[in-house]
């Protein structure tokens, strides 16, 4: 299937994704994502993400199967679920390191969004995408902590106005190589997407793409290789603390994709990013309501070993 489209005053602002759903009948959005990040779609000759936003006059070029391969969503009946909270609206979980939260292309078959399907199948059509099923927000692959889940249409679209609005917390522990400049401080830097190595840039001048970041910091311990951290988010941009963190001379510890390069690492196990509260407003109820995980076994291991490296110096 070839196109060669032109983006026209209404299709301003419009996804990539979302675009070429509208323009090609029986093109699922998942087959619209699959071709973009096989590039098999160019906006203006360059390759895109799917969630770019067209702007007037961008030409359009496509060339990708008619059928591509869809993303199976068979329920994964063995994926393990820890279940913080359920009610007939939103379950809350705590993500594992290591576990995806939603698949990215055909060959990923157990994700949180696989897992989900199997314990509640009728969270199947919630949401925007058949991918990720009454999923709020993610969480990297190898970062661990507290998410929330809609169980239905209502509770979705109520959770997605108070991510938009700003109205959930989200706290995570996060231990940095190195020192951070300040005890405390805020970062606000645009975050856009990198080309050609799969990061996420923060800088100090935007860019076109580049979306508005917010990151808020507080050490709560300094070690003479690392420093540990809570951080709280304002935005939910991909990468968003690790990018953040990078920009800054501080990597999370265990981060292969920010960290590399560094010599004398510390010895982590993994991605040392936890988000350990997560608070937000019951969509039905209103009330207040906030879920808290422990920081992962091994990771508190880390800490430990810091805190009996620095005692026997």
């Amino acid at each position: 299937m070839k196109l060669h489209l032109i983006a026209t005053a209404e299709d301003v602002g419009t996804r990539i994704d979302v675009y070429l759903t509208k323009q090609v009948q029986g093109f699922s959005r998942t087959h619209a994502q699959a071709a973009i990040k096989a590039g098999q779609v160019t906006v203006n000759g360059k390759t895109v993400t799917p969630h770019y936003a067209l702007r007037i006059d961008e030409v359009i070029d496509m060339d990708a199967e008619e059928k591509p391969k869809e993303i199976s969503m068979k329920p994964w009946k063995e994926g393990k679920l820890d279940i913080l909270h359920e009610d007939d609206d939103v379950i809350v979980i705590n993500k594992p390191s290591g576990m995806l939260v939603h698949p990215a292309v055909p060959t990923d078959h157990e994700s949180l969004a696989h897992a989900l399907l199997a314990h509640f199948p009728k969270i199947a059509k919630v949401g925007e995408d058949v991918t990720r099923p009454g999923i709020m927000h993610r969480l990297d692959r190898d970062a661990s902590g507290v998410m929330v889940v809609a169980k239905t249409k209502k509770a979705y679209e109520n959770l997605k106005e108070q991510f938009q609005m700003h109205d959930i917390e989200k706290v995570y522990t996060v231990l940095v190589e190195g020192t951070t400049p300040e005890d405390s401080g805020t970062i606000r830097l645009a975050i856009g997407r990198k080309k050609g190595d799969g990061k996420m840039a923060a800088r100090h001048l935007a860019k076109d793409g580049d979306k508005e970041a917010i990151t808020h910091y507080r050490v709560e311990e300094r070690w003479p290789r690392a420093t540990l951290l809570t951080v709280r988010t304002e935005t939910g941009r991909t990468h968003q603390i690790r990018a953040h963190m990078h920009a800054i001379g501080c990597a999370v510890a265990g981060d292969p994709l920010y960290g590399t390069g560094r010599p004398n690492r510390l010895p982590v196990p993994h991605l040392f990013l936890h988000a350990g509260k997560l608070s937000f407003n019951h969509p039905k109820t209103g009330e207040r309501m906030s879920f808290e995980a422990p920081l992962p076994k091994e990771l508190q291991h880390v800490i430990k070993g810091l805190e009996g490296n620095h005692k026997s110096q």
